[in-house]
Order: structure tokens, then sequence, then C-alpha cells
């Protein structure tokens, strides 16, 4: 997937991919106006978001209600390095989630993309043009 991003005005940012448009801002700390995320909280909010894309494939396949479903993540940071972070999912079942299910659903939470591709450790390439 190509993504081009483009610097706006201020400290907003806007990534262009496939028919889509996001844009970012900072912190007021940190020159920004906050009208929207700062950059790294997409990637917070991408894991979330993925697990819970997951567990509702898993109900819907399956013709679970998901009513009630909700997945809460938190994530923490270690205090001598502030990039270590400790992230934590929380699968919230509603009331009539079947027993024999929730194992199954911790794994279809598990194999989210986001996850996977995190745990693979990627490579990166930065260059000029």
């Amino acid at each position: 997937m190509k993504i081009d991003v483009t610097l706006n005005e201020g400290q907003e940012l806007e990534a262009s991919f496939n028919n889509f448009k996001i844009k970012a801002d900072a912190s007021l700390s940190n020159g920004g106006k906050e009208l929207s995320p700062e950059p790294a909280d997409y990637f917070f909010v991408s894991l979330a978001l993925c697990g819970a894309f997951y567990a509702r494939s898993f109900c819907d396949t399956r013709g679970i209600n998901t009513e009630g479903l909700k997945i809460t993540q938190n994530n923490i940071s270690s205090a001598e390095n502030k990039y270590q972070k400790n992230i934590s999912l929380k699968i919230n079942l509603p009331k009539d989630f079947p027993d024999k299910y929730k194992k199954g659903i911790m794994a279809a939470v598990k194999s989210c993309t986001v996850k996977k591709i995190i745990e693979s450790h990627p490579n990166f390439s930065i260059e000029i043009i």
C-alpha cells in the first residue's frame, strides 16, 4: 500500500491512500492545535480496531450476537523507556456469550493482522529521493 503524506498548516499532516484521507495533528505541548489525533495515536488505535474486527468476524461466522461486545485497550509506558509499552487488550463479552467459544474468540483477537506485524519485527528502510 502506498501512502502519501502532505504537511498542512501548523503541525497538521494528511495521509492519503486508496480513497481515504486521514488527518493528524500534534498536541498543544508539541506545537499543534490538537484538531486530530497524533500519528502514534493512530498506531495504537489500529491495534484495538483490528482486535475488534477479528472478534466481530468470529461472532458473525458463528451467528453469535455481538451486542455488548467491546474491546478495551490500555497502553502502559515503562518509566525507564517511554517507547517500551505494555499493551493490554480486554475482551468484554456479551452476557449471553457461549462458554464453548471463549477460547476461540481469544484466539481470533490474537490473530489480528496489526499484532502479527508488530510481532514480526518489520524491517524499515528510510532514504532520501
